[in-house]
């Protein structure tokens, strides 16, 4: 399951335009949430061919990636490809700690 959710990753990350257009990225219960810093890059054919992928949405300046129950897996796999996570610039939150 782990190379599945590898390769859902990869191709995800290429899709949206590599890690090069990725400004952060986090997740909610089924979504992966990018932030990228050129919207009109992603490739909407692409993403919707990769199986694992239900279907993408942009709200609220967030490029929506619709996974599924497995958003956790897939998202930690973004992460160790890219090295982005849920703060602009790559650094990664600790859990427990508050942002001031």
């Amino acid at each position: 399951m782990a190379d599945k959710n590898r390769q859902i990753a990869e191709a995800v990350i290429s899709a949206v335009g590599g890690a090069a257009n990725i400004t952060s990225v986090t997740h909610c219960m089924t979504r992966l949430r990018f932030v990228l810093k050129d919207q009109s890059i992603p490739k909407e054919q692409e993403m919707a061919s990769i199986s694992g992928v239900i279907g993408t949405n942009i709200t609220g300046g967030q490029y929506q990636v619709i996974i599924g129950n497995s958003v956790g897996s897939v998202y930690k796999e973004v992460v160790a490809l890219t090295g982005i996570g849920d703060v602009p610039g790559g650094a990664q939150r600790i859990p427990g700690k508050r942002r001031k």
